[in-house]
């Protein structure tokens, strides 16, 4: 694939793109009328507070021939209200309504009404704010209630409401109109330091959803007084803080504050975040580097930095972590951090360039497209991919509603520094709102209906992005070279779907073929961009199976496929060899079906901890990580030999990977730091929290450089396997045979998986679980890896009978023993076993009474088999109290001479008289 061309916009910045920084837009929202209501056609948004009731009325109007009546008030805050969350941010707005009494009696009426506002901050709770204080109104004339309202916080909920102090009062609103203007951006250079020690009281902290604070002197870091957070019903429920003033566009911050679990909690995963509000859009992002398991025995600090890469109107920082954890703060602190030059080292996408890849990307948001970050982007990459900022949900969170402003900095930033973009991703089972597969309330099924409306809903969303970039884009440059069109489609197991399919939404409504649909509406729409699928563990060989066999049934449809996307989230362990035979069984597919395929590492990124649950996000969280080796300095020049070991290999493949991605710009950023809990330890990139090169960038670009390598101390990792099958042989089950997993690591290569129970033992019918480690040479023993085996009996060819000789009733009398014949035998083929039988009978009706096998009756049985045409019998006993008729359901059961049950049931009933 070719260099796309310089978009129009480098020449213009090309001053501020040879210092390697390029400003993001920065233009503050002008003064307008953003609400208007006449009342004409309809209630203009206004609806009844309380048990008010309010509806267009020809009885008085100021202006037109209508106005708003409002009757049927039953308390003073009852009135015409107006959702305004979405209408008005923070900022100055000039609010006025007209209002005029009903006029219910023949003496002139008069009253007061107030304007007010109940308006609930993001994570805080409702206030009532004064518009216009108790304005005189009458019967008589319109009066013009009205006022400024201005207020800087991003709210949940926001309310505007007439009331009165007579809570039955009618009256009419007419011509309301709201005008101002939402708070500027905050500008560069404009930020200042803050700070808070509690020792005064909250310094501004506020409860963040559930949450209760409240300054305690039992425990501080410094001085006598901390922040006490409990109640916390949801992780994200925290102590939060208004830092609007604390930053800057393109300034980078460093945040610390010092934490401690309250008495008596299990250490737990905190982490620091920032809201951001612009408008109506909201968006979270980690504090780089803010993020710790902390505990009960001692504070530790959450210190991390962060770079302000949009302009906001405010900005919200907050502790979050583990649900219903109590925990302390002290001694906050936001303050310019000093950083550090970029180093004068070789670009990556130089040095891969010349190696053969065509692009060399990096995963980022806005953080990354203003500063030092930015910098660091021009210097090293050629590429980038949208994090999230191009996911479904971000992109149409409710249906019809498009919101590209995130992807659109991004691409403004690609275009004007002349940098492409892998797009990701358009059609995918998590961060996919779920009005996708809804009808209203109703979940979507695999009707016909359905599946139309689920398919017309992926063209409209593919249709909208591709709509959206050709109108930014008219002369056809856009610099979307590649795009994800379906992620993760692929099970981590085996299941009943064909290609061992994710059993998503997208698949249980459109069944595999939503593949298909994606890939030829992304072509249509897309008809200059390469088209990718993608997927996680692709080097794991089961799934790698899968995958393959997907990618092979989609080139056989004729399905516009351009290339086959790897992750390549692993673990410094993995041996690379697993993605090496992933690379290598897609040339040969290519080769084999004669159609080429691209191949890209999407995600890459290199855990250093002992568990490595691949990228699997919709699966839930997982217990606490460790690391896998002790001495940090240590992991990371392991981590820089993995590095080495890896793009060794992956130059190898150059003629068929198109690009490589790196998931993160730096190890603070990386999504490894905080998921699913707090990983502090985590290098999984080339560049470390302050954008400094780490030994993972010289293992890709001069391994010379790299310290001498570390004693092997990490076990070898085994490749999950599916479970097994096998049909017994007899009733102790069936010899079988299985293929050892696929076990190894990067220093030693591949090694022997040692299972129990081993091959070819004699498995009992059912499901027995097969344990397996590995060893390296080193003497370094894995985690056991586990896999069922599942032995079940073939379709027996006998049949069992049984009959109550006595008839299906029996007549007995009260308080003397009954006793019934039950003759029993094999009307089919083969054989039952007298070993296996088992008896049982469950009353269903009448007195209570026992019905059980006599004395000497199950040896009688077990003492032979039962071939074809063999009969036995046995007796059952029984001693009735009570008069009545007592029912029962009698269950007889064998297997057959392959250990396949065979059961029998038959009802009978005791008519018990005196």
């Amino acid at each position: 694939m070719g260099r796309r061309r310089l978009g129009a916009g480098a020449a213009m910045l090309g001053m501020v793109a040879t210092a390697g920084v390029v400003a993001a837009p920065t233009a503050a929202a002008a003064p307008a009328t953003v609400h208007t209501a006449d009342f004409e056609q309809d209630t203009g948004g206004w609806s009844g507070r309380g048990t008010a009731q309010v509806a267009p009325s020809t009885a008085q109007a100021r202006s037109g021939a209508q106005s708003l009546a409002v009757t049927g008030r039953t308390d003073t805050w009852h009135g015409p209200a107006l959702d305004a969350a979405a209408l008005l941010p923070a900022g100055s707005w000039e609010v006025e309504a007209w209002v005029r009494l009903a006029d219910t009696t023949p003496e002139p009426e008069t009253d007061v009404v107030t304007m007010s506002a109940a308006r609930t901050p993001t994570g805080g709770s409702t206030a009532y704010d004064t518009v216009a204080w108790q304005v005189a109104v009458s019967d008589s004339a319109w009066t013009r209630v009205s006022g400024t309202y201005e207020f800087g916080t991003a709210n949940s909920g926001l309310e505007l409401y007439l009331e009165s102090p007579d809570p039955t009062q009618a009256f009419f609103v007419d011509d309301v109109t709201i005008t101002g203007e939402a708070s500027g951006p905050v500008e560069p250079g404009t930020r200042a330091d803050l700070a808070t020690d509690f020792e005064d009281g909250l310094g501004g902290w506020v409860p963040r959803g559930a949450a209760q604070l409240a300054a305690t002197t039992t425990d501080a870091h410094g001085g006598s007084t901390s922040l006490l957070a409990t109640g916390r019903t949801q992780g994200w429920h925290g102590p939060a803080i208004d830092v609007t003033d604390g930053l800057a566009l393109g300034e980078t911050v460093q945040v610390s504050v010092w934490a401690k679990l309250a008495p008596g909690q299990a250490p737990a995963s905190l982490n620091v975040s920032i809201q951001r509000n612009r408008g109506t859009a909201t968006n979270y992002d980690n504090v780089a580097g803010a993020s710790a398991v902390v505990t009960a025995d001692e504070w530790t600090e959450l210190r991390g930095t962060y770079t302000l890469g949009a302009a906001l109107d405010q900005a919200q920082l907050y502790v979050e972590g583990d649900a219903g954890v109590d925990f302390l703060i002290d001694d906050f602190a936001l303050a310019g951090f000093a950083e550090t030059p970029l180093q004068d080292v070789p670009g990556l996408a130089d040095v891969l360039g010349a190696d053969g890849f065509e692009h060399v990307g990096v995963a980022v948001d806005q953080r990354e497209t203003v500063g030092r970050p930015a910098e660091l982007v021009q210097r090293h990459f050629d590429a980038i991919t949208p994090e999230n900022d191009g996911k479904p949900g971000e992109i149409q969170p409710t249906e019809g509603t498009f919101t590209f402003d995130d992807l659109d900095a991004l691409l403004d930033f690609a275009d004007a520094t002349g940098t492409d973009v892998y797009g990701h991703v358009l059609v995918w089972h998590s961060q996919t709102p779920d009005w996708f597969f809804r009808d209203g309330d109703r979940p979507l099924t695999d009707s016909p209906a359905d599946q139309a409306l689920l398919r017309a809903r992926m063209e409209a969303h593919i249709k909208a992005i591709a709509d959206h970039v050709d109108a930014r884009y008219p002369d056809g440059d856009s610099p979307i070279w590649a795009m994800d069109v379906v992620n993760e489609v692929i099970a981590d197991g085996d299941n009943a779907n064909p290609h061992d399919m994710r059993d998503s939404r997208w698949f249980q409504v459109l069944g595999e073929g939503f593949v298909d649909e994606a890939f030829r509406l992304a072509d249509r729409y897309f008809p200059d961009t390469a088209l990718f699928i993608n997927d996680y563990n692709t080097e794991m060989p089961t799934k790698r199976v899968d995958y393959l066999d997907l990618v092979a049934s989609l080139v056989e449809r004729g399905v516009p496929i351009d290339g086959v996307g790897h992750q390549a989230h692993v673990d410094f362990a993995r041996p690379v060899e697993w993605l090496d035979d992933s690379l290598t069984a897609v040339e040969e597919l290519s080769a084999r079906t004669g159609t080429p395929l691209l191949q890209a590492i999407t995600e890459l990124d290199v855990s250093n901890s002992k568990e490595n649950n691949g990228a699997d996000v919709s699966n839930g969280t997982v217990p606490q990580h460790s690391p896998a080796m002790a001495d940090q300095d240590a992991a990371e020049t392991e981590l820089g030999y993995y590095y080495r070991d890896l793009f060794q290999m992956l130059r190898g493949h150059s003629d068929s990977i198109e690009a490589v991605t790196f998931w993160g710009i730096s190890n603070g950023r990386s999504w490894l730091r905080t998921w699913p809990a707090a990983r502090p330890w985590e290098s999984p990139l080339p560049f470390d929290d302050d954008l400094q090169v780490m030994p993972a960038y010289w293992g890709i670009v001069d391994p010379a450089q790299l310290a001498p390598r570390p004693a092997d101390e990490l076990p070898p990792r085994i490749a999950g396997t599916d479970d097994v099958a096998s049909d017994s042989t007899s009733p102790a089950g069936a010899e079988v045979t299985y293929a050892l997993p696929e076990a190894g690591d990067t220093r030693d290569g591949a090694v022997t998986a040692d299972c129990t129970p081993a091959p070819g033992a004699v498995f009992p019918i059912g499901t027995t679980e097969v344990s397996c480690t590995a060893t390296d040479s080193a003497g370094n023993t894995s985690n056991a890896s586990t896999f069922d085996v599942v032995v079940t009996p073939p379709a027996t060819e006998t049949e069992l009978y049984q009959q109550i000789n006595n008839g299906p009733v029996v007549r007995a009398n009260a308080r003397q023993t009954v006793q019934l014949v039950v003759q029993f035998g094999n009307r089919g083929q083969g054989a039952l076993l007298g070993s296996s039988f088992e008896y049982s009978c469950t009353q269903t009706a009448g007195p209570a009474l026992a019905l059980d096998l006599a004395p000497g009756s199950a040896r009688q049985v077990g003492n032979r088999d039962y071939p074809a045409g063999q009969n036995g019998n046995f007796t059952l006993r029984a001693r009735p109290t009570q008069v009545g008729q007592a029912t029962f359901d009698c269950t007889m059961s064998m297997t057959d001479s392959l250990g396949a049950p065979v059961s029998s049931t038959t009802t009978v009933t005791i008519d018990v008289r005196r």
